[in-house]
């Protein structure tokens, strides 16, 4: 049900965070791996591990949020 849309609110903080900045730096569109593979299935990361660099490589921007402990935390 995620394919099209997940509602803002039921983001978690850093996550929230990511979407206002791509927002106000005027981008449409937002990539997280995190959403995007599953975390906890070893097989699904070791297949999509590797095409990672290529993603990312194509970014016009990058957020990366070192300094948050975990989602809730936050960035901003």
């Amino acid at each position: 049900s995620f394919h099209v849309n997940i509602p803002f609110v039921s983001l978690p903080k850093t996550f929230q965070d990511a979407v206002i900045v791509t927002r106000e730096l005027g981008y449409q569109y937002l990539w997280i791996d995190a959403l995007c593979i599953l975390q906890d299935d070893l097989q699904e990361w070791l297949r999509e591990a590797p095409k990672m660099s290529s993603i990312n490589s194509k970014s016009t921007c990058t957020i990366a949020a070192h300094g948050a402990k975990d989602d809730s935390e936050g960035f901003l």
